[in-house]
Formats: C-alpha cells, structure tokens, sequence
C-alpha cells in the first residue's frame, strides 16, 4: 500500500480514528490521579474529551453534549439525578419558548411577509438594498434562527438580482460581468394560492455547526435540483412530468413550481422549499415541458460586486443581529445559565438587561459592516459613502426593476390573514413582557406585589405565549354571534400552532446542548476543577484588565472561524470566569464580551451555516469572505470591548468588582478587612468619646 493510499484511508477515516483515539490518550487524567483529586481529573477528562469531540464534530454536537449524563455519575464526578436537571433548566424552557413562537412566525408565513415591507421602503438604489437586506436580516434573527433568517432573504436577494439581470440584457446584450444568478421570479398570478419562496426550517436551524447541512441547502436552492421531490407535494391541480418538475395550472396562468426538500425531511409539507419559476420567453411558451432543460443556467451579467454584496450582507447581518437580543443565538443563552450555575446568588442575566448593553453595539456594528461592504464590493469610495443623500435622483431600470420584483412578491403575500394577525399581536406581546418584566433602571411588572420575588422570570411569560399558540384560533371562530355572515362552515376551527409542527421544525438538539454546557460547568465547580484553573491564572493577575478582555475577545473570535460558536462558548465561558476572579474584576466584565465575540465569525463558509448557505450560491470567493470578514473582525471586537465600558455598567453593574453574590478570595478578605475595621472603630470610638468628656 503506498503512502498516498495510507494518507487517504486516514483522512476518510479521521472522524473514527478521532473517536476511538480521544479517549485513550487522556486516559492517563483517570489513571495517574491521586485518589484525593480524582474528582478533579475525572471533571477534566470529560471536559477535554468533550471540547475534541465538539471541536472536531465527529459525533453531533447534542449527541456528545450527553456525555455528563454518562460520564460523571460513572466517575463519581455528580449523581446523575444531578445532572439530568442541567438539561431543563428554567434558562432551556426560555430557549424552547422563544424557539416555539419563532416556529409560529415561519409558520405562518410573517417574517417574509415583514421581510418584504421593508424592502419596499427603502427601495431600490444599491446601498439602500443593501441596507434594507441588513436591517431585515438583522431584525429577523434577533428572534427567529440565524439559518432561517438566511435561507429566506437570499432566495429574495436572487430574485432582485435576476430581475436586475434580465433587464439589463433586453437593454444591452453584449455586457458580461460574470455573475451567476439563479432564476427564481415569482409571477403575478391573482388567481392563484400565495405560493412564495419559502424555506421552512428544520432541525438545520440550530446554528451550531451543521455547515455540511447548510451547505447543502444553499446549492440546492441555488440549482433548483428538482429530481428529488416527496410524493406529499402532489395534488390534483398538479401534473408530474418525466423531468422531475411540476406544472402548476391556475386559471390561465401556468408557472413551473419546484418543491426542494429540506435536508432531513422525508415526509410532510412543512419542511420543503417552494421555488416559482417565471413562464418561458413567448416564442417558446407552447414547448413541450418535457424538453425544458433545468440543468443549465443563464448567462447573467449583472454587477458582480452587487452579487457578492447582497449574497453576503445577508450571512454577516443574520451573524449580527443574533447578538441583541438573550433568545437570538444559543452562545447568550449559555452565558446566561452558566452564570446562573456558577453564581446561585447572582441575579439572572433577563432579556431586557441583556439587550440594553447588546442592542447599542449590534447597531453600531451593523452601520459599519454597511459601509464597509459597499467600499470593499459597490466600488465607492469614502467621500460617496458619507455624501448626503436626500438629493432625489432618477431611478435606473435595473432599480425599476428590483423595485417591481420586491412589490410583486409581497403583493402575491396578499392581505394579512387572520393568523398572520394574530402571531404578530402575540409576537409584539412577547417583546414588550419581556423587556419590562425588570428592565433594571425602573422596576418592572415583575416586581409588582402580587407575585413573590423571583418566582416570575422570562421563561414564565415565554411558556404564557407558547400555550396561547396552541389554543388561539387561526381563522375567526366560527360559532355562535362570531360566526361570519352567510357562512355555512361550522365545526372547531384549527389552532395558530400544533405539536406536529413544533415537533417537527424545533430544535432540540440546541436544548441539549445547553444543557450539556450546564452539566458541564456545574460539575467543573463542584468538582475543584474551576478552583484549580484559577489558581493556575494567577501570573495573569497583572495583566490590566481592559488588556485582559481584548485578549480573551482576540483569542475566541480566531477560534470561532473554525469551530461551533456554541462550543465555543461552552468551553471558554468557565474559565473566563475563573479568570475574573483572579484579576479582581467582575466575571460578567469578561463574559459578556466574549460571548458576544463567539458569534463574530466573519471570515470562513465554514464558520456558521449562514455563511456555508450564502457561499455555496457560487457568487463569493473564499478571498471575498476573508477579505470582507478580517476587518469586520477586528472592528466588532472593538466595538464589543468598548460595549462593557458603556453600556455594561447600566445593564450589570459590571464595575462593582466585589457585588454580594461574588465569594472569590479577593472579595472575601475585602468583607473580613471591611468586617474588622467597622468593629474596631466601634469598639474605640466610645473610649475617644469618654476620654473627650
């Protein structure tokens, strides 16, 4: 066998020889540990042994975040009736609430409906698109999947793009810039469904590392593939032909309709893709749809620069726009509970705190990523990108054009729907709970005195909106004086949401992987180990501590390009916390930065899925993302050091380096100094007041 061929077997077989190698070589923590830190090196051994398994994903990141469920109650590390709680944490049943509603929003169609109405706001000139797709983008994920987020606004962005193209070319045939851009126009159709380009989410949505997944997504939403669609999409308005496709004939109108499977979906209509493709040129309208041939593209000539923009502005805002909000991306949700785990005494880190000090930096680093993308890909320079410009000047085709697909597709969205209605009060209802229950400068409803002091947090009114969903009509009832007039249709009328679409679309592999990081965080404090490591950093005592954060920010953002920013986060939150510790400041000084920074992965496709779904569209290179991603890197941590200097002190009380809840040995020996001096000057002061009398 020659060394090629070795070399070869090696790397098919990496993921194998990494899960049967991993545990053997930190064997040695279990079998040189003396028997009083036994505890300790068992602790760590599960920890590294996680942190290769999740950096190097040989297994799903949920399947190895059950590891603690084995692992520490075989090694005497925790019970495991202990560690099973970690799992379903009031922090997860925040996440499965905020994922239920989010699930309602797709399904139900509003966030395209949302997505579209600013769109056609801002119109159609380049920075403004650009800046529309960014704030959409950005708005959306605050609430819903990064995944989603972005698997629904870049069929959107192609289709502009392609309705830019075609204009172009019946103007000048003879222009090329190279760009490739998939034919995906939805066509005015009045008689017909609202059928849209729409991408329902599937457990794909969990951002956290499932980049082959989204990928795969992205090609085939790029390439149409249409030879795999499940029998579910049939019906009897719908003929089948030998290519794979569907004709859809409505009225006198006929459109080709494609259903693309999301990757995992193998039944149902929930999880497919619906793709409207435009009618034939009219000299070959009459051709038998039997000879269409799908399998090549056109020849585009549109910008490559405004390609490349407006394929990417999505995946970077989608990125940002996560970080504003406590529910927008898992890493917030990690910190959160394993500062809850670490410091029982704390109080909790609520949405509306945290999106007072994340919410100001989003937006500062959305701005920039804006004029930074159009710079680097629109060709202007520093003084066009700060000119004024209210000047109204006169529209291109190429922009009549976007604008007219923008109009159209939200136009084919027809009025709101009685549903639609509905998700949306309950949705704006969830917000405004949230971000009063304690909004930290004024008291909130929670305090009011009718509850008990803590026993009402985010997750309550989560689960308050979740169980709403599930029992709120999705048409106007039906029955008794709410029945419409001259209706005959009577019976129970179907709920805003059912457990078989939750179940289908919600991602529990995220639940699992907080848990896992709770697990793991709580075994790590009650073995010795957090204690140890912070004994460990003392030499970083010396290191001032704005230095400190910015290292720590530096360091997690380079390892984020390459791996989950879940893991990541799981892995570095703990220690981050030790490490306050050891430089006397508070441990949310450097926890909140550094969260904040694991979702800063710019540079890479394989950094997040958002980035795998934007680049495997072919419009980017990988110098595009590294270019474009290095600066926005080194800009966000900027931004998200300087966050902690503003607006950590009036969200967390960051600067109070010793609050009540925080025991280290530091704060400790402040309390006993302060202890005895009050005790002192107690005991003297009388005998001062005697002598003077």
């Amino acid at each position: 066998m020659s060394l090629r061929s070795i070399k070869r077997n090696l790397y098919l077989f990496r993921k194998t020889i990494i899960l049967i190698l991993t545990p053997l070589i930190f064997c040695p923590l279990l079998i040189l540990a003396e028997k009083e830190y036994f505890e300790r090196s068992a602790c760590a051994y599960t920890i590294l042994l996680m942190a290769v398994y999740w950096v190097s994903e040989v297994v799903p990141l949920a399947v190895t975040a059950l590891l603690p469920l084995v692992l520490y109650p075989l090694l005497g590390v925790l019970p495991a009736s202990v560690v099973s709680v970690q799992y379903l944490k009031d922090i997860n049943i925040l996440f499965l609430g905020g994922l239920t509603v989010a699930v309602a929003v797709e399904n139900w169609n509003l966030h395209k409906r949302i997505a579209l109405k600013v769109l056609t706001f801002v119109g159609a000139k380049p920075r403004w698109l650009l800046f529309g797709f960014m704030v959409t983008t950005a708005f959306l994920s605050m609430w819903i999947s990064n995944v989603a987020t972005t698997a629904m606004m870049i069929p959107i962005a192609q289709a502009v793009l392609t309705e830019m193209e075609e204009d172009s070319e019946r103007k000048e045939d003879s222009s090329d810039s190279g760009c490739n851009t998939p034919d995906e126009i939805v066509v005015d159709a009045p008689e017909r469904k609202r059928y849209s380009t729409t991408i329902e989410e599937t457990p794909l949505g969990a951002e956290m590392g499932n980049i082959g997944d989204a990928a795969e997504l992205g090609k085939r939403l790029a390439s149409h593939d249409i030879n795999d669609v499940p029998t579910w999409a049939q019906s009897e308005t719908t003929k089948r032909y030998s290519n794979g496709a569907k004709y859809d004939l409505v009225g006198n109108h006929t459109n080709m309709m494609l259903t693309v499977p999301t990757p995992g979906s193998d039944e149902g209509p929930d999880t497919s893709t619906t793709l409207l493709v435009p009618d034939q040129q009219q000299n070959n309208m009459n051709a038998d749809i039997e000879k269409l041939d799908y399998s090549s593209k056109p020849k585009h000539k549109t910008n490559e620069g405004m390609c490349k923009a407006l394929t990417i502005c999505i995946c970077y805002a989608a990125n940002i726009g996560g970080t504003a909000t406590l529910t927008g991306t898992g890493p917030n949700l990690i910190m959160a509970g394993q500062f809850k785990t670490t410091y029982k005494e704390a109080p909790e880190v609520d949405f509306g705190s945290w999106a007072m000090y994340a919410f100001p930096g989003m937006v500062l680093f959305l701005l920039f990523a804006w004029l930074w993308l159009q710079y680097l890909f629109l060709d202007m320079g520093f003084k066009d990108l700060f000119t004024c410009c209210c000047k109204k000047h006169a529209k291109t085709p190429e922009e009549i054009s976007a604008e007219n697909v923008i109009y159209r597709q939200y136009r084919d969205l027809g009025p709101m729907s009685f549903a639609e209605i509905s998700v949306l009060v309950l949705f704006i209802l969830l917000a405004l709970l949230w971000l009063t229950r304690a909004p930290g400068f004024v008291n909130g409803w929670g305090s009011l005195y009718i509850f008990k002091e803590k026993y009402v947090t985010d997750a309550t009114v989560a689960m308050l909106i979740t169980f709403i969903l599930f029992v709120f009509p999705s048409k106007r009832p039906n029955m008794y004086c709410f029945q419409p007039y001259g209706s005959e249709e009577k019976g129970p009328v179907p709920p805003l949401l059912t457990w078989a679409v939750v179940q289908q679309k919600m991602a529990w592999n995220v639940i699992l992987l907080l848990g896992g990081g709770f697990a793991m965080a709580l075994g790590s404090k009650t073995s010795g180990l957090s204690a140890w490591i912070g004994s460990k950093l003392e030499p970083l005592s010396e290191i001032p501590p704005f230095g400190a954060t910015f290292i720590c920010c530096f360091v997690i953002c380079a390892l984020t390009q390459c791996t989950s920013n879940t893991a990541t986060a799981t892995v570095f939150i703990p220690i981050l916390a030790e490490l306050a510790e050891v430089l006397h400041v508070n441990p949310l000084y450097l926890m909140l930065p550094a969260t904040v920074t694991t979702s800063y992965a710019f540079m890479l496709p394989v950094s997040t899925p958002p980035n795998a779904i934007a680049y495997s569209y072919g419009h980017l290179k990988m110098k595009d993302m590294i270019k474009a991603g290095s600066l926005l890197n080194l800009v966000g941590i900027v931004i998200v050091v300087s966050s902690i200097y503003i607006m950590g002190g009036p969200a967390f009380d960051v600067f109070d380096i010793c609050p009540k809840w925080l025991h280290s040995p530091y704060c400790n020996g402040l309390r006993n100094m302060t202890m005895n001096n009050s005790t002192l000057l107690s005991t003297i002061a009388p005998n001062i007041t005697s002598l003077g009398s």
